[in-house]
């Protein structure tokens, strides 16, 4: 959970975690030259969870976090960049991938730094 952000970031809930199998072979078929939006997925998720008596809604927010989830957890190689989301096993691919997490994860520690200077 990130602070002024709990809304947003609470950890997966059992329902949730439930939803990983189907994210996972529904990336399967989503390649680096057919990736697939964010907005796309959340809004076939819907249909999906609405069709199937799910109490539970998916948002930006929450897709971000179950990437985050199968990602940590190493259970598939998700890919993002500005054309959308895919899976990827190609080890080169998969550098940039972390050089790119890296990146922003450095770029959100030098703002954390900048801040720490007005206290």
């Amino acid at each position: 959970m990130v602070n002024g952000f709990e809304d947003f970031t609470n950890e997966l809930t059992e329902d949730e975690k439930k939803l990983v199998p189907l994210v996972i072979n529904g990336f399967k078929k989503y390649t680096k030259e057919n990736p697939i939006k964010s907005k796309e997925i959340v809004s076939k998720m819907n249909e999906f969870l609405a069709k199937n008596n799910y109490n539970i809604k998916m948002t930006d927010v929450r897709l971000r976090k179950l990437v985050n989830y199968i990602r940590s957890s190493g259970k598939q190689p998700i890919m993002a960049n500005s054309n959308g989301y895919y899976v990827s096993y190609d080890k080169d691919e998969i550098r940039q991938q972390i050089e790119s997490l890296q990146q922003r994860a450095r770029s959100i520690n030098m703002c954390a730094e900048g801040l720490s200077k007005f206290i």
